[in-house]
């Protein structure tokens, strides 16, 4: 039984229903967890910065974060971020650091089953 998102912005409850649906077919429970936290007023989602990253994360690890990467702080690490969206400063820093950062839709077709993936929030 689907519960219905009550969500106006018609790309977040696409990519909601996408990844319930990569969640229960390839039994990615990240994907699961990630999309019941997008479902939640977007008050409660998780802000995080790139310093937070510099200090909890090892090189070449993949994260995903069910909000929104900012820009406060520097980092160092490789690492390729998947977020419902990203400042621009996060970006360049993250980007000249040698990472990568990646949609949430694009990270759970790359990797539906979650294996290897960091959830941060």
């Amino acid at each position: 039984m689907s519960t219905k998102h009550r969500k106006s912005n018609f790309h977040l409850s696409g990519l909601i229903s996408e990844l319930k649906t990569i969640g229960r077919e390839k039994e990615g429970n990240i994907w699961r967890t990630t999309a019941k936290l997008l479902e939640k007023s977007s008050k409660n989602w998780p802000s995080i910065n790139v310093s937070r990253l510099e200090y909890n994360v090892k090189s070449s690890e993949k994260i995903v974060i069910p909000g929104k990467l900012l820009g406060s702080g520097n980092i160092s690490k490789k690492v390729t971020v998947g977020a419902y969206s990203f400042s621009n400063a996060a970006k360049v820093k993250i980007e000249a650091a040698g990472g990568k950062c990646v949609g949430l839709d694009e990270m759970a077709k790359k990797n539906p089953k979650g294996s290897g993936l960091r959830l941060m929030g």
